[in-house]
């Protein structure tokens, strides 16, 4: 909401002076006092202002000077409004940086900003390093670096009436800091946390799940309004550059679907109804293949070969599709479909639970016989969904060889999201001790790695929500040494920690703001460690382990 009044201007201005710099004057204790503000509207990279002096008290009147001068040109101030002051100010040697963005175990966690003199002349906060990828890597699995060429672009944007480069070999210091920030938005300034993971992201100020509700809704906006007029979804970006993705996957269009779907229980639009029925329909006219009558596959491939794959996750993901269509709003329509495709899934598992992962169209013949270990837990799930919608022993059967072999194979140290969802699923029909173990196993050995992840990796909070939910069965059963194995405290507190760190990876208005289209990327969920990159399914595994925790989880805080 823009600020278009002298009065609503004045209380800002007020806000300012009481909220913000009185607060910050006990924090602030450098030999130099250096503000920022950034602004800018939704459709375009927000600018970013700012001054240095020596005097604690002169910054806060030079900020005021600036947004009197704003006012003034336009009558109005922008949508976005963002103010950093910067604290923990350090000399630090160019090598030494250098090291620190190649050596980081995952991109894009630099979370300073830098000055390339003392005086502040030339300086990004960290925000805008990234959002303008200064600092970046060719790709997500390759050392981070500053990039010249994005520098300098950066800074002539920046400060256009310096006409000054930087050549980074001449580099020998700089100047690194943090600083202490708050955005403006609803007439209020939010406090942001300041450094480490966390920074430059606001501090939750409501009940969590209150607060959840409201990412859940806005960023089911944002993935129904990437389901284009035929069906298809827009893909993903890389907003930093608004660079399009341009490939596409079966299994990530059904399982984004699912996951609009489960949102429904959230909240219920017939208009979002409408759209995922042309998501459903995109998926069948173009990718579901019969072989035969009461056969079918889901194909797949890439832009090189065709549809040239049948996978047998991209089989699981419709049928999950399918089944949770039904689900939701009662209608049947697609059951046929769901039957065909659950044929398909059988075909592909042998008497013994094996599966088979990937054949060739229009062969038929094996491909590959593993891809990748999500396959196999996405089958078994999809098996039991559609089993509790059209009840065929054949299908609890199948399932329950898979999980002879997951148990004897040891699968459960894989700690896989699909293999938490399809136990907790099985258990519901089949409560044995063997795979409720199973279903402990999963988790209860990877929750140091869970706790200590630094990215947000949303596939844990659904791995958790999963096996959360069993556990709670296991206490209602009456199965107590069970339930003493399962460390439920700990996963209580896990699940609240990674439902919490889990924000990181959203696109609040302070980070959208400094990327090329904030429009765009407002209220997605993002992967930072790809180049901040926004894909259709980083956006339905966030989806699906909010709105697990939102319908499940017992702790209101």
């Amino acid at each position: 909401m823009s600020i278009t009044t002298i009065s609503a201007y004045e209380q800002l201005a007020n806000q300012l002076s009481e909220q913000f710099f009185k607060q910050l004057q006990p924090h602030i204790d450098v030999s130099k006092s250096v503000v920022f503000c950034s602004y800018g509207e939704q459709t375009q990279r927000c600018q970013v202002w700012n001054s240095s002096c020596s005097y604690f008290d002169d910054i806060q009147q030079q900020l005021v000077d600036f947004l009197e001068h704003q006012f003034a040109i336009t009558e109005k101030l922008p949508t976005f409004l963002k103010f950093d002051v910067a604290f923990n100010i350090q000399q630090e040697n160019w090598q030494d940086i250098e090291q620190t963005l190649k050596n980081q175990f995952h991109n894009n966690h630099y979370r300073k900003g830098m000055s390339f003199d003392a005086d502040f002349n030339i300086c990004f906060l960290e925000q805008e390093l990234y959002g303008k990828a200064i600092i970046r890597a060719l790709s997500y699995n390759t050392p981070n670096f500053v990039d010249e060429k994005n520098l300098n672009n950066g800074l002539l944007r920046k400060y256009p009436n310096q006409q000054r480069s930087i050549k980074i070999a001449d580099l020998q210091q700089l100047w690194t800091f943090d600083t202490l920030a708050v955005i403006y938005e609803d007439r209020q300034l939010i406090p942001l946390h300041s450094q480490f993971t966390e920074n430059g992201m606001r501090y939750q100020l409501e009940p969590k799940k209150q607060h959840f509700k409201k990412m859940i809704e806005a960023n089911a906006k944002f993935l129904y309004q990437h389901i284009q007029s035929d069906g298809r979804f827009a893909y993903g970006f890389f907003p930093a550059y608004d660079r399009e993705i341009r490939s596409y996957n079966t299994v990530r269009h059904c399982t984004s679907v699912y996951a609009l779907l489960e949102t429904l229980a959230i909240q219920s639009h017939q208009a979002c109804i409408e759209k995922i029925q042309s998501a459903i329909d995109y998926a069948l006219q173009h990718f579901y293949i019969e072989k035969q009558t009461e056969l079918a596959y889901m194909l797949d491939g890439n832009e090189a070969t065709g549809l040239d794959e049948i996978k047998l996750g991209a089989n699981a993901a419709a049928i999950l599709m399918l089944s949770k269509y039904q689900e939701m709003t009662g209608d049947n329509r697609y059951l046929a479909y769901a039957q065909r495709l659950a044929n398909g899934i059988l075909s592909m598992v042998n008497e013994t639970g094996e599966t088979t992962h990937v054949l060739h169209y229009p062969s038929y013949e094996i491909k590959e016989k593993f891809r990748i270990i999500y396959y196999d837990g996405e089958a078994a799930l999809a098996l039991l969904r559609f089993y509790q919608l059209h009840t065929d022993e054949k299908l609890l059967q199948t399932v329950k060889q898979m999980f002879e072999r997951f148990i004897t194979q040891k699968y459960d140290r894989y700690h896989d999201h699909w293999l938490s969802y399809c136990t907790n699923e099985l258990t519901k029909i089949c409560p044995e001790e063997k795979y409720f173990q199973f279903g402990l196993n999963n988790y209860l050995k990877h929750m140091v790695f869970i706790r200590n992840r630094k990215t947000a990796y949303a596939t844990l909070l659904e791995m958790m929500m999963a096996a959360y939910q069993m556990v709670v069965r296991i206490r209602a059963l009456g199965l107590d040494q069970l339930f003493e194995k399962a460390h439920f405290d700990d996963l209580k507190k896990l699940i609240e920690f990674r439902a919490e760190f889990q924000r990181t990876g959203f696109f609040y208005p302070e980070v959208a703001m400094y990327m090329a289209r904030p429009d765009k990327v407002l209220n997605a969920f993002y992967v930072r460690h790809d180049r901040f990159r926004v894909r259709i399914d980083d956006q339905e595994h966030n989806l699906s382990g909010y709105v697990a925790y939102v319908q499940h989880f017992e702790n209101e805080a």
